[in-house]
């Protein structure tokens, strides 16, 4: 298996840490890019484990969301924005949580002795999709009410699948997965969709190097991933396809790593992490890929960003 595969199942199951830093100053860059609204969660080693951050940038702060010793990690917002769902080892197992932003009240949602991880919420709120080894030990997706009941199975093989993310209507699971780009080629992770209802599954990726964490454009016209393009496996690009698979784009194609990108409310920036693992910094650029920016840079970790929907 390729190195890289290492920062890809980070996403959903552990993080690696590192330490000390600060956040950048700018507010808007020579082109406009204005960076003043909006706010970003992110997961962070820089208090000594890693937690969930949120970025206001309005006043440039960084407030820790979760604050406790376990790893918490894998978040995904309410489409209100006043919760969010995450995993944590904090009961000495993953599990699957909800926070309450106003209240700081936290909620477990998941209770087995395998390892449940990497949420995604509905956009109607009813929902949240997860990966969980209860059944098997390469984790499948399932998905359960927003409170933990009525759990439903998705996804049944023995692939390794990860980051499931919803389309914009409720109707599709996009999401990693362990596959062949093609006959006789090895396995690297893969871009699918699974339709909710039916359970028909689609690989819409075919790429030698490892293809994850996707994130669906508010319009659900495209999909926004990392990908391995070329020769150069150490590294990843952000790129975009649309959901059958067609028009693939390269928007960062450049020497640093670029991983995790996620679209903002309006469709028109993404933000995503630049590094090769230690550091990692929160970038954003435009949802074409131009005016490339740092947002917030660290000498440690800060990884899987989100715009907090409003």
């Amino acid at each position: 298996m390729r190195r890289a595969i290492g920062v890809a199942m980070a996403l959903s199951w552990g993080v690696a840490a590192c330490g000390g830093g600060d956040s950048t100053d700018s507010a808007e860059d020579a082109a406009g890019v204005s960076l003043h609204s909006g706010q970003v969660a992110f997961v962070s080693d820089r208090e000594g484990n890693f937690d969930i951050f949120l970025l206001d940038r309005a006043s440039d702060s960084v407030t820790n969301l979760t604050d406790h010793p376990a790893m918490d990690y894998g978040f995904s917002w309410s489409p209100d924005g006043a919760s969010m769902a995450f995993a944590s080892d904090r009961d000495g197992n993953r599990e699957i949580y909800r926070l309450d932003l106003a209240t700081g009240a936290i909620a477990r949602l998941t209770d087995h002795e395998a390892r449940d991880g990497a949420p995604g919420w509905s956009p109607d709120g009813g929902r949240i999709a997860f990966i969980s080894q209860r059944d098997s030990d390469s984790g499948e997706i399932y998905v359960m009410d927003a409170d933990g009941t009525n759990l439903q199975r998705l996804t049944d093989n023995a692939r390794y699948e990860e980051v499931p993310s919803w389309s914009p209507d409720g109707s599709t699971l996009a999401f990693g997965a362990l596959a062949a780009a093609r006959e006789g080629a090895d396995e690297t992770l893969q871009i699918f969709t699974i339709d909710v209802a039916t359970g028909v599954e689609s690989q819409i990726t075919f790429l030698d190097g490892h293809n994850s964490a996707p994130r669906w454009a508010p319009d659900g016209g495209r999909i926004y991933f990392y990908g391995q393009v070329g020769e150069d496996f150490a590294g990843a690009d952000i790129l975009s396809i649309a959901p059958d698979g067609s028009g693939l784009t390269n928007l960062t194609n450049d020497a640093d790593p670029d991983w995790q990108p996620d679209p903002g409310p309006d469709g028109d920036y993404l933000v995503y992490a630049r590094g090769p693992g230690d550091p990692l910094d929160l970038w954003i650029m435009r949802s074409d890929g131009s005016d490339p920016q740092p947002l917030l840079t660290y000498p440690g970790r800060d990884e899987q960003p989100q715009w907090r929907p409003r």
